[in-house]
């Protein structure tokens, strides 16, 4: 049973919107899959029922932007099966505030340095909070960039430039826990990527139930370490590609990160 348990949508920073990726999704034989937007659980009802069109079973999902403010480590938190998802919101919705707040104050730094960019040019890129991926797509679109990942990226956004400055994150145990309030089950996100294996013993106790395995930023001894730590905390091991289509350096392909069928199984019951 194929199944890819982190995908993000138009909802959040994702290129495509929901019915392309079950179309593709569909394609692929896909069985059952996670929108996972970014700290929002937005339409999540709309997307089961989307995916239920398609003969695939798609679980509630949200992956959290988090951050431990003792080892000062970011940690991304992945949410499924939840019900309403009324904690996480009210603990998301600010942190959304701020991302948006981020991206417009991003906006007009590059009209200051002479782009020519305005927050309705960009609007139409995002869903209801703008993202920097899609500030970066409207300049690539409008002939002042030629690509997303380009100098723009990489020297304004990146290596100390002017708009490379980020928000507060929420509390990686808060994030656990909002989760739990809502009955699902948290999962922490590819801990190879941001070497945050330190965090396991409190996200633990705060009543993490899994760790994410199978990640196209997990390399083999990332993957050995996420085995080694499920095994000594108790967690279950989840995969997905973390589709975000062309909003990423390299297309993470979907279906390709699917975790056993067992543990599908368990978050599915």
């Amino acid at each position: 049973m194929i199944a890819d348990l982190h995908i993000h949508s138009t909802l959040s920073d994702g290129s495509d919107t929901r019915e392309q990726i079950l179309q593709k999704a569909s394609a692929l034989g896909i069985k059952v899959m996670s929108f996972t937007e970014h700290d929002s659980v937005a339409g999540y009802e709309d997307g089961i029922a989307l995916a239920a069109s398609y003969g695939i079973k798609a679980l509630p999902g949200v992956e959290i932007s988090a951050y431990d403010f003792t080892s000062g480590k970011k940690a991304h938190i992945l949410g499924f099966n939840y019900s309403g998802g009324e904690h996480i919101t009210a603990l998301c919705e600010p942190l959304l505030m701020r991302r948006h707040g981020n991206s417009l104050r991003k906006i007009e730094i590059l009209r200051e340095l002479g782009y020519k960019i305005t927050e309705e040019d960009v609007r139409r890129y995002a869903g209801k909070y703008i993202y920097k991926q899609h500030i970066l797509k409207y300049l690539v679109d409008s002939g002042q960039e030629d690509e997303l990942f380009g100098k723009v990226y990489y020297t304004l956004f990146k290596q100390n430039g002017p708009c490379d400055f980020d928000i507060t994150y929420v509390d990686a145990v808060e994030a656990v826990q909002a989760i739990n309030a809502d009955g699902g089950k948290a999962v922490l996100a590819h801990p190879g990527q941001q070497d945050n294996f330190s965090m396991i013993p409190q996200l633990k106790e705060a009543g993490l139930w899994g760790i994410e395995l199978l990640h196209p930023m997990h390399n083999q001894a990332d993957r050995e370490k996420v085995l080694a730590e499920a095994e000594k905390f108790g967690l279950y091991c989840t995969g997905g590609s973390d589709y975000h289509g062309t909003y990423t350096k390299t297309i993470h392909e979907l279906g390709h990160y699917s975790p056993a069928e067992a543990t599908v199984r368990l978050l599915t019951e």
